[in-house]
């Protein structure tokens, strides 16, 4: 592993501890010492995908196992997982998973799928949730 990619590897783990928080790409360039485009750059290169993306569906995809996992109100589920406003949040985890939150809980509680390999890196996608 080069050291652009294990540097990228321990940002991705980094970001996991820090879901929960306020994560902007001027943060996280700032916690991995590098410029905001110099970082978005290496992140793209090595991942495939864009740093804030990336961010975003960690955050999508941490409340949606809050959704399956758990009885907390929407509204706190937005706000732990740093959405502005819970209609934001609804609005982005619909365009990801095609359903609005309440009814991806209704649908999907109690029902995580097994997960091989690491749960941080997990990025629970709506065709493999489908298919398990």
């Amino acid at each position: 592993m080069d050291i652009h990619a294990a540097c990228m590897h321990q940002l991705m783990l980094w970001i996991e501890d820090n879901i929960e928080q306020r994560l902007t790409l001027e943060t996280v360039a700032r916690r991995a010492g590098y410029s905001q485009w110099h970082l978005q750059r290496m992140f793209r290169h090595h991942t495939g995908i864009a740093l804030g993306s990336y961010i975003r569906e960690r955050k999508l995809t941490a409340s949606a196992i809050a959704l399956m996992n758990g009885h907390m109100p929407l509204m706190d589920i937005a706000i732990k997982y740093g959405f502005e406003s819970q209609q934001t949040w609804c609005r982005t985890f619909r365009r990801m998973y095609d359903l609005p939150p309440g009814a991806f809980r209704r649908k999907y509680h109690h029902s995580l799928p097994a997960i091989d390999g690491p749960t941080s890196l997990l990025i629970l996608q709506p065709q493999t949730r489908q298919a398990a």
